[in-house]
């Protein structure tokens, strides 16, 4: 039997044909990692468009307010808080400002108890 030539077998490595269990746990855990804080991310855009859309709503109906207070006159739109669709509300108070001269501010409550205040300057009653 004649030995082998010097230097064979020395840092070959044998041939594999597929993933050890643990390299595929390794890589398990990182996808799961990743998708976490993709899924984290989508789950904060649809809190912040969420919150948007309420602000959004809370916008329309404190200018339908003001659209009341140029129909209705500064006078009959003024009062108390009235109830409005989905939990709002909504307030027209009338504030002295110069002779002659009004603020009028439309406040809507929104659901939360956030508030949303829209003010017009308009000819006193």
């Amino acid at each position: 039997m004649n030995p082998p030539p010097l230097g064979a077998g020395i840092g070959v490595r044998p041939t594999r044909a597929g993933l050890t269990l643990l390299e595929v746990m390794v890589a398990l855990v990182i996808l799961g990692l990743v998708a976490t804080g993709f899924l984290e991310t989508f789950a904060g855009a649809l809190r912040a468009t969420a919150s948007t859309r309420t602000w959004a709503q809370a916008v329309v109906y404190a200018e339908q307010g003001q659209e009341a207070l140029k129909i209705e006159g500064v006078a009959r739109a003024a009062g108390p808080e009235a109830p409005l669709g989905g939990g709002f509300s909504r307030r027209i108070a009338l504030h002295p400002w110069r002779e002659g001269v009004v603020r009028a501010a439309v406040t809507v409550t929104l659901p939360d108890g956030a508030r949303f205040e829209l003010n017009r300057l308009v000819p006193a009653p």
